[in-house]
C-alpha cells in the first residue's frame, strides 16, 4: 500500500476541489481530508494551514507539474 503524502495546500475550499477535480481528469485519485469535517463544524483555527490535498507519494512529481501547469497563463 502507497503512502499518502499532503502534495498540495489551498487557501480556500473552492481552490481545492477545482484542483482536486483536475487531478482526478488526469487519472489521479486525491483525498481532501478537512472537506466535510470544516464543513460541519467550521473552526477558523483548523484553516491555520489551509486546505490539504493527500495523495501517493509515488504520484507527487507528475501532481505537482500537473497543478504547476494548470497556473500559468494562456500564451495563445
Amino acid at each position: 500500500m502507497s503512502a499518502l503524502i499532503i502534495v498540495a495546500r489551498f487557501a480556500s475550499r473552492p481552490e481545492a476541489i477545482i484542483a482536486q477535480s483536475l487531478l482526478r481528469s488526469e487519472g489521479i485519485e486525491t483525498l481532501m481530508p478537512d472537506f466535510n469535517v470544516l464543513m460541519a463544524d467550521f473552526d477558523p483555527s483548523m484553516m491555520e494551514h489551509g486546505w490539504r490535498l493527500l495523495g501517493r507519494e509515488e504520484d507527487a512529481a507528475q501532481i505537482e507539474a500537473i497543478l504547476r501547469d494548470a497556473q500559468l497563463p494562456d500564451e495563445g
